[in-house]
This record gives structure tokens, C-alpha cells and sequence, in this order.
């Protein structure tokens, strides 16, 4: 069970503030269409979380377990995920450009039509993801074999 709710988030955003939630467990909340940008996930179990179309602009996402996490539409530009678990996650146009991934787990991920230019994918694990011709990778970006 969350030790945080949707309502405590769009109080503390409405009100300017933004609430420290490193190592909080959110697991299955719907916080779609929020503004969570900046705000810092440290660490957090984000599970099954909905995220769609929120904006999460420069948040702080390093090592979450987000696992199952529903991503899509949402703006991750210049977000912070290095190290985090997104397997199974559905990233499907997100905007993820100048993203730090560095480490992260996208395994068996849905970044169809997602924005990825200037994105730090380095080791990122991209196992069995899946993607389209709409995703857009970073310049020069290739798949080893």
C-alpha cells in the first residue's frame, strides 16, 4: 500500500511545494497528468504506477523500481533514471530526450513512438523492447548484435 496519495501530491503542487518522496512507495497509484517535474523518486517503488501524460521534466528517478509503470505521453525530458528497473514499462510517446538511462533497465519495454534524441543510454539493458519507426534513438545510436 502507498505511504503517500494522489491528493497529498496535487496539495503540495498546488501550494508550490514539492514533497520529498526518495524511497517512498507509491506502488499502483494513478498520478496521471501531474506536474511532477523536478521532484525527486529516489529510490522510490514506483510498481505499476500510471504516470500517463504527466510531466516529469528533470525529476529525479535514480534507481527506482518502476516495473509495470504506465510512462506513456508523459515528458521525462532531462529526467534522471540511471540505474532504475523500468522492465515491462510502457514508455510509448514519451518524450525521454536528454534523459540520463545510464544503467537502467528497459527490458521487455514499450518505447514505441518515444523521443529518446540526446538520451545517455549507456549501458542500459534493451533486451526484448519494443519500439517502431516513429521511436526516435540518439544520434549515431546503433543495437550491438
Amino acid at each position: 500500500m502507498s505511504s503517500v496519495t494522489r491528493q497529498q501530491l496535487e496539495s503540495a503542487i498546488n501550494n508550490g511545494l514539492k514533497i520529498g518522496l526518495n524511497g517512498e512507495n507509491l506502488q499502483g497509484l494513478d498520478l496521471s497528468g501531474l506536474n511532477l517535474s523536478e521532484f525527486d523518486f529516489s529510490y522510490a517503488n514506483l510498481e505499476s504506477v500510471n504516470f500517463r501524460g504527466a510531466n516529469l521534466s528533470k525529476a529525479i528517478l535514480w534507481s527506482v523500481q518502476a516495473a509495470k509503470a504506465n510512462f506513456s505521453q508523459a515528458n521525462l525530458s532531462g529526467a534522471n533514471l540511471g540505474t532504475a528497473n523500468l522492465s515491462q514499462c510502457n514508455l510509448s510517446g514519451a518524450i525521454l530526450r536528454q534523459a540520463s538511462l545510464l544503467g537502467t533497465n528497459l527490458q521487455q519495454a514499450d518505447l514505441s513512438s518515444a523521443d529518446l534524441r540526446l538520451a545517455n543510454l549507456q549501458n542500459t539493458i534493451l533486451t526484448d523492447i519494443i519500439y517502431n519507426a516513429q521511436t526516435q534513438w540518439p544520434d549515431g545510436f546503433r543495437f550491438l548484435r
